[in-house]
């Protein structure tokens, strides 16, 4: 029986070593691991742009709670995820979306249509203002709406379409700040199914992806396990854009990774 010298012994043992330390959720995969191509996500007017986790990570949809996203889960990972996602019912709070709709299709809408459309282009009185500032936007984008609405009633389909059109310039004026928004986004525990789970650690403000950001620490406590819980959250041309992580912390770097992929490219030219 012949024996491999020790020195050859302990390069095949650091080899398989280093070889296991690369696989999905290793100690310090996350700082190795390749990235996927960066790709664009439309969710709103305001794109988003990264390079998504690997493919052990598989994604899946995320609509819910008034975001529309995508997240990662780590495959046999017990629950580790990374998540990007739009607040998309906040974007639409000023209907420009519905507005630019309906200026395009005027022409094309029955009277009934038309006065339906025109009904559902207002912003929700449900929707309690976040400052002022959208107190006074709301008020102008209704103001146009109601002149809209008569001037059609009374034939002047051109003054009409003005007065749609002064309505959509008022809902572009208006852009919430990270600072307007944040207090509605964050995370708040006592809003949770279990409060009791969650651990507020250090929040900061930051710069990622070139903008100003907020980001926080957190911990989630769960009876089977207690996993990092991170958020970092933009708002960009008055969108509010999250990043998650949920994991372990050899993992954490892979999330910060991808965040540090992130841009928001120029939309094109939205409403």
């Amino acid at each position: 029986m012949s024996y491999l010298p020790q020195r050859c012994v302990i390069a095949i043992v650091l080899a398989a070593m280093t070889l296991c330390a690369g696989c999905g959720g290793g100690s310090g995969a996350g700082s190795r691991a390749t990235l996927q191509p960066p790709e664009t996500f439309n969710w709103i007017w305001q794109p988003i742009a990264f390079s998504p986790p690997p493919p052990n990570w598989y994604r899946d949809g995320d609509n819910g709670g008034g975001e529309l996203g995508v997240r990662f889960i780590l495959r046999n990972g017990g629950g580790q995820v990374i998540g990007v996602s739009a607040y998309r019912q906040l974007a639409e709070r000023q209907r420009r979306s519905a507005l630019t709709r309906l200026i395009g299709r005027r022409d094309s809408l029955t009277k009934y249509e038309f006065l339906d459309q025109l009904s559902l282009a207002r912003p929700n009185p449900a929707d309690l203002p976040i400052s002022e500032r959208e107190s006074d936007a709301v008020r102008a984008i209704n103001r146009s709406i109601d002149r809209a609405n008569d001037n059609y009633l009374a034939g002047n389909t051109g003054f009409a379409t003005a007065d749609l059109e002064a309505a959509l310039r008022a809902a572009r004026g208006y852009a919430p700040t990270l600072a307007e928004l944040l207090p509605t986004i964050r995370l708040h525990p006592d809003k949770m199914q279990n409060p009791e789970y969650w651990r507020i650690g250090r929040e900061r403000d930051t710069v990622l992806a070139g903008l100003p950001a907020f980001a926080s620490d957190d911990t989630l406590v769960l009876p089977e396990q207690t996993l990092l819980y991170h958020e970092v959250f933009w708002v960009v041309n008055g969108c509010a854009f999250k990043a998650t992580f949920q994991g372990r912390r050899e993992n954490l770097a892979l999330f910060d990774r991808v965040v540090g992929s992130i841009t928001f490219p120029q939309p094109d030219d939205g409403p």
